[in-house]
């Protein structure tokens, strides 16, 4: 693999950041696909003949997710730590998403805006829903960011990077405890 380190480009061994943030957002999508039935949307038999674009879909939000957010959180994050002299730690990375989903959340806002020819928020309701939708994204995100964090570090140190099969591998092993659990908790509530 290709990666931009210190020094310029040099070829090292592993899985590529953008794959493993990609990775943990897939799984972070499949996962909140099988929690639906907890929010109250019970899916009927003839969708799961929708699955397969439901599949597509998460592949191509969790490569524009990793593209527009969480490869430059990452970056920022390392600058940031570098600049302080602190190195490259992790709250220089869950800090520098915050900073990047402001930027991210106001172009979308100045986006609505144009698009509208007008204010992007008419009341409150949609103040708290934008910053709703803002913290949700914030906390789904913030994995994948740890994630590539992990990556960058341990490939630059070095060290062996988990691979995607890995990680989709150990998620399908959490998502099937978390499916027993939504089973359960369905079958407790219901």
């Amino acid at each position: 693999m290709t990666q931009l380190s210190r020094g310029g480009l040099r070829e090292s061994q592993g899985t590529a950041p953008s794959s493993v943030s990609m990775a943990v957002l897939w799984v972070e999508g499949m996962g909140l696909l099988l929690a639906m039935p907890l929010f109250g949307a019970v899916p009927e038999a003839r969708s799961l003949f929708v699955l397969p674009l439901v599949v597509l879909a998460l592949l191509f939000i969790g490569s524009l997710i990793s593209a527009a957010f969480v490869l430059p959180s990452v970056a920022l994050g390392h600058w940031l730590g570098e600049r302080q002299g602190s190195g490259r730690r992790w709250w220089w990375v869950v800090t520098a998403a915050l900073l990047v989903l402001v930027l991210v959340g106001s172009l979308s806002l100045l986006a609505v805006a144009s698009y509208e020819r007008g204010p992007a928020f008419s009341s409150w309701e949609d103040i708290l829903d934008w910053l709703l939708y803002a913290s949700a994204f914030y906390c789904i995100s913030i994995p994948a960011v740890l994630a590539a964090h992990r990556a960058v570090v341990r490939a630059d140190a070095g060290h062996r990077v988990w691979s995607v099969s890995q990680i989709l591998g150990y998620g399908s092993l959490v998502l099937l405890v978390e499916s027993v659990g939504v089973l359960m908790g369905l079958t407790v509530l219901g």
